[in-house]
């Protein structure tokens, strides 16, 4: 299981729980580093939501009957959840500040948002940026860099609070690419004398009212 799935469980609080971007970048049902999966399993009312037909499709036709196809920014519910969970989503997003309003008029009173993204100032990133420039990011669908200050300001706006960030390393095995692979085992056996800050490629964030 992937670093950033069993950090973003241990936030996960409540009954009723909102997967956004439930289907993942590659839904596979079976995968251990596919987090909606995990949520079923752990918790006992987990609904989601993506905008792709074909996946919410695919996961019926495997079982899971409480997802929709919608979008982050407006998708609407009479649902209250206790806990709404946002995966390498934000950065994906055409008004990521649309998206956490509406996150937020659907959270219980003592409800939170978790949600992780890349960290851009990360060595993986800055020498992806580097070696590819002017292609500086490594995913042609996402639309915007997030960091600390950037989503603490981004929250306040939109009325939240961030009780929880943290930094963390989530090196997959899924990229075969050489350096990548020589960079992730690099940090893997020499990461302690590296900064955390330069090491880590992935930020969580828990978000709550004020």
């Amino acid at each position: 299981m992937r670093v950033r799935i069993k950090r973003i469980l241990s936030w996960v609080r409540g009954q009723r729980i909102l997967d956004v971007g439930c289907t993942s970048h590659i839904m596979d049902v079976d995968s251990p580093d596919w987090l909606h999966g995990h949520l079923v399993s752990n918790f006992p009312d987990v609904h989601g939501i993506d905008v792709s037909d074909d996946k919410i499709d695919e996961m019926r036709k495997n079982g899971f009957e409480n997802v929709e196809t919608a979008s982050a920014e407006t998708f609407s519910s009479p649902i209250k959840f206790d806990t709404i969970v946002a995966g390498e989503l934000i950065e994906h997003l055409s008004n990521p500040g649309l998206f956490l309003d509406n996150a937020l008029r659907h959270l219980a009173p003592d409800g939170r948002i978790v949600i992780s993204t890349p960290y851009p100032f990360s060595l993986l990133y800055g020498m992806y940026a580097v070696a590819k420039y002017p292609r500086t990011c490594f995913n042609p669908e996402h639309t915007a860099w997030f960091c600390p200050q950037t989503m603490m300001e981004i929250s306040k706006r939109s009325g939240l609070a961030v009780e929880h960030w943290e930094l963390m390393q989530d090196y997959g095995d899924e990229y075969n690419s050489i350096p990548y692979v020589i960079l992730s085992r690099t940090i893997k056996y020499l990461g302690f004398v590296i900064p955390k800050r330069l090491k880590c490629n992935t930020m969580l964030f828990v978000l709550r009212r004020p």
